[in-house]
């Protein structure tokens, strides 16, 4: 953080309001797992609403995106625990202790889904139609992808300018993804 003269404040000193509030939502948004997830389940929903083109159903699309991540999750903890269980340096670590350690760290890659989830679920319900749902529940993953840049220059005190071009890249990042993803299915 910076002072009002430029000079970064030392670790102890106090934060202005925002920048606690940008720093909780990176600690709980921000992590690899989190970033990762909103990635692979936006793509997982333009890959699936694709891949169902003429007889979209709102409920088929959540179910394949919703088992799909729940697959990716459950290989992340595995990649996860076993790497951290089979670490030189942590021979003191119980496997029960590597898998809470994979379960914590992987979390986020099912919280991701939430937000995307909520239109479908609108559109399973018949309050929104099913090609809206799926056109905002990827607009939603773009702009999840758009404030995890913005507060990866946040957390660090950049100046507005740089989050800006930040959140820019990183939406950019994800619009190519599931450009991509539904182009290739």
């Amino acid at each position: 953080m910076t002072r009002g003269n430029g000079e970064r404040a030392s670790v102890g000193e106090e934060e202005r309001p925002g920048v606690r509030a940008h720093r909780a939502l990176w600690r709980h948004w921000g992590t690899p797992a989190a970033i990762y997830g909103t990635v692979v389940y936006s793509s997982l929903i333009a890959a699936a609403s694709v891949e169902s083109a003429g007889h979209q159903s709102a409920i088929r699309i959540l179910l394949f995106a919703l088992i799909t991540v729940v697959v990716f999750w459950l290989a992340h903890i595995f990649a996860d625990a076993l790497a951290y269980h089979g670490d030189r340096d942590r021979r003191h670590v119980t496997l029960k202790d590597s898998l809470g350690h994979a379960v914590f760290d992987s979390s986020g890659m099912l919280e991701a889904a939430v937000v995307p989830s909520i239109p479908l679920v609108l559109s399973v319900f018949g309050l929104m139609p099913v090609e809206a749902a799926i056109m905002t529940a990827l607009w939603l993953a773009v702009a999840m992808l758009a404030l995890l840049g913005y507060l990866a220059f946040a957390v660090r005190d950049h100046r507005v300018w740089a989050r800006v071009v930040g959140s820019a890249v990183t939406a950019l990042f994800g619009v190519s993804v599931v450009v991509l993803e539904a182009a290739l299915h």
